[in-house]
Protein backbone atom coordinates (compact mmCIF):
# COMPACT_ATOMS: atom_id res chain seq x y z
CA UNK A 1 0.00 0.00 0.00
CA UNK A 2 2.94 2.25 1.04
CA UNK A 3 4.01 1.71 -2.32
CA UNK A 4 1.44 2.66 -4.74
CA UNK A 5 1.15 5.62 -2.62
CA UNK A 6 4.66 7.33 -3.26
CA UNK A 7 4.29 5.85 -7.06
CA UNK A 8 1.38 8.13 -7.28
CA UNK A 9 2.67 10.98 -5.43
CA UNK A 10 6.19 10.96 -8.10
CA UNK A 11 3.04 10.63 -11.13
CA UNK A 12 1.58 13.31 -9.61
CA UNK A 13 4.64 15.48 -9.51
CA UNK A 14 5.77 14.59 -12.90
CA UNK A 15 2.22 15.77 -14.03
CA UNK A 16 2.68 19.00 -12.68
CA UNK A 17 6.18 19.28 -13.86
CA UNK A 18 5.23 18.66 -17.46
CA UNK A 19 2.03 20.78 -17.29
CA UNK A 20 4.86 24.20 -15.47
CA UNK A 21 6.71 23.11 -18.66
CA UNK A 22 4.35 23.75 -21.35
CA UNK A 23 2.65 26.83 -19.87
CA UNK A 24 6.02 28.47 -19.81
CA UNK A 25 6.86 27.30 -23.35
CA UNK A 26 3.23 28.87 -24.15
CA UNK A 27 4.36 32.13 -22.34
CA UNK A 28 7.58 32.14 -24.54
CA UNK A 29 5.99 31.49 -27.73
CA UNK A 30 3.48 34.58 -26.71
CA UNK A 31 5.94 36.94 -25.54
CA UNK A 32 8.09 36.10 -28.37
CA UNK A 33 5.61 36.71 -31.34
CA UNK A 34 4.83 40.22 -29.57
CA UNK A 35 8.43 41.07 -29.38
CA UNK A 36 8.96 40.36 -33.31
CA UNK A 37 6.78 43.55 -34.11
CA UNK A 38 8.96 45.80 -36.23
CA UNK A 39 8.25 49.32 -37.63
CA UNK A 40 7.72 49.38 -41.37
CA UNK A 41 9.42 52.43 -41.72
CA UNK A 42 12.29 54.18 -39.47
CA UNK A 43 13.03 57.79 -39.67
CA UNK A 44 17.14 57.88 -40.03
CA UNK A 45 18.48 60.41 -37.27
CA UNK A 46 21.43 62.83 -38.02
CA UNK A 47 23.67 63.62 -35.23
CA UNK A 48 22.79 66.08 -33.21
CA UNK A 49 25.74 68.91 -33.57
CA UNK A 50 24.80 68.39 -37.53
CA UNK A 51 20.72 68.23 -37.63
CA UNK A 52 19.93 71.79 -37.42
CA UNK A 53 22.33 72.73 -40.23
CA UNK A 54 21.07 69.75 -42.62
CA UNK A 55 18.59 71.41 -45.45
CA UNK A 56 16.89 68.40 -46.51
CA UNK A 57 14.33 66.62 -44.39
CA UNK A 58 15.70 63.23 -42.43
CA UNK A 59 16.20 59.96 -44.43
CA UNK A 60 13.22 57.67 -43.99
CA UNK A 61 14.31 53.79 -44.39
CA UNK A 62 11.94 51.38 -45.64
CA UNK A 63 12.43 48.82 -42.92
CA UNK A 64 9.87 46.43 -43.94
CA UNK A 65 10.86 46.28 -47.54
CA UNK A 66 14.06 44.80 -46.55
CA UNK A 67 13.02 43.09 -44.06
CA UNK A 68 10.99 40.72 -46.29
CA UNK A 69 14.01 39.96 -48.32
CA UNK A 70 16.68 39.34 -45.75
CA UNK A 71 17.13 38.27 -42.18
CA UNK A 72 17.74 39.92 -39.45
CA UNK A 73 21.14 38.99 -39.14
CA UNK A 74 22.20 39.91 -42.03
CA UNK A 75 21.77 43.97 -40.24
CA UNK A 76 21.81 43.49 -37.14
CA UNK A 77 23.89 43.52 -34.72
CA UNK A 78 26.97 44.43 -37.00
CA UNK A 79 25.81 46.71 -39.52
CA UNK A 80 23.07 48.30 -37.56
CA UNK A 81 23.02 47.99 -33.86
CA UNK A 82 19.22 47.49 -32.67
CA UNK A 83 17.79 50.92 -31.66
CA UNK A 84 18.72 54.68 -32.20
CA UNK A 85 21.60 54.69 -34.90
CA UNK A 86 22.95 58.35 -35.82
CA UNK A 87 24.79 58.56 -39.42
CA UNK A 88 25.92 60.46 -42.20
CA UNK A 89 26.60 60.68 -45.75
CA UNK A 90 29.90 60.22 -44.77
CA UNK A 91 29.37 57.29 -42.98
CA UNK A 92 27.80 55.62 -46.32
CA UNK A 93 30.72 56.58 -48.28
CA UNK A 94 33.41 54.44 -45.76
CA UNK A 95 31.02 51.64 -46.50
CA UNK A 96 28.83 51.69 -43.00
CA UNK A 97 25.07 51.76 -42.35
CA UNK A 98 23.21 51.46 -45.34
CA UNK A 99 26.50 52.00 -47.86
CA UNK A 100 27.47 48.64 -46.73
CA UNK A 101 25.32 47.53 -48.92
CA UNK A 102 24.35 50.32 -51.53
CA UNK A 103 27.66 50.55 -52.86
CA UNK A 104 27.08 50.26 -56.50
CA UNK A 105 28.07 46.03 -55.76
CA UNK A 106 25.47 44.40 -53.98
CA UNK A 107 22.98 46.90 -54.86
CA UNK A 108 22.43 50.23 -55.83
CA UNK A 109 24.95 53.12 -55.12
CA UNK A 110 23.68 55.82 -52.94
CA UNK A 111 25.22 58.51 -55.01
CA UNK A 112 23.13 57.35 -58.18
CA UNK A 113 19.86 57.92 -56.36
CA UNK A 114 17.78 60.92 -56.22
CA UNK A 115 17.75 62.58 -52.88
CA UNK A 116 13.87 62.10 -52.92
CA UNK A 117 13.85 57.77 -52.49
CA UNK A 118 15.48 58.82 -48.37
CA UNK A 119 14.77 61.93 -47.86
CA UNK A 120 10.81 62.27 -48.19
Amino acid sequence: MKFNCIAQTKIRAYDILIFILFVFLVWVFVISAFSYQTPSFVKIERPPDIAEEADEPPAVFPHLFHQEMFYCYVCHPATFRYGRNFMTHNDFDRGKFCGACHNGKISLNIDDMDCEVCHH
